[in-house]
């Protein structure tokens, strides 16, 4: 994967992520009912956008692009297994550990913790221990195999290419360039809405088709 799709795969990553927070986060404000607090979870949703968030790790971790399928195989299986609940509080937590042990584990060269800890916003020590919790979650089962990664490539692949005409599109307090963003009161835009059921999507592949 050269650098350009790698690109484009970390920004329909952001995309994909950005979508099921907002429909977590909205379902838990209609019902009331909060999701568990876990060792990922932040006492305010961080300032940065879950888009200029991945991009940041793309610029500065080093990885392979092949991580961030990776990551997004990781994140669906704790959601499937753990019935884990990706909101604007955790989310960023997540996709920077995700990120890491896709690193560790596929790439040739890697850095030590402290380095994803600095590239994530995140003290040294929370990054191990975020390691530890995650690996928890997966049962340490990193492995993916050749037809699941190829099945996710493809479907991010897809959703790719309505990026373009996505970006296009301005929320109504003038935000271009992203296909989630926050609005100054902090509240989430959805710019390109989809029709979504009253529960919450426990499978990140089934959410991502409804993108397609």
């Amino acid at each position: 994967m050269n650098q350009d799709q790698g690109r484009a795969i970390a920004r329909v990553l952001s995309t994909v992520l950005g979508k099921l927070v907002v429909a977590n986060d909205t379902r838990a404000q209609e019902t009331g009912e909060a999701p568990p607090i876990t060792k990922f979870h932040a006492l305010r949703a961080p300032s940065i956008s879950i888009y200029d968030y991945v991009e940041r790790i793309f610029k500065y971790a080093a990885c392979s692009s092949e991580c961030f399928v990776l990551a997004l195989i990781y994140i669906d299986r704790i959601i499937q297994r753990q019935g884990f609940v990706i909101n604007s509080l955790n989310v960023h937590r997540v996709v920077i550990t995700s990120i890491m042990l896709a690193a560790k584990f596929f790439d040739d060269h890697y850095f030590k913790n402290g380095f994803y800890a600095k590239v994530g916003g995140v003290p040294c020590n929370e990054m191990n221990s975020l390691e530890v919790e995650f690996l928890f979650l997966l049962n340490f089962s990193l492995h993916v195999p050749p037809e699941t990664y190829k099945k996710y490539y493809v479907e991010l692949c897809n959703h790719a290419q309505t990026l373009p005409s996505v970006e296009k599109r301005k929320c109504w307090h003038g935000c271009i360039g992203h296909s989630v963003c926050f609005c100054p009161r902090k509240e989430w835009i959805l710019l390109t809405p989809v029709s979504v059921a009253n529960d919450r999507f426990h499978c990140i592949c089934c959410f991502l088709l409804l993108l397609l």
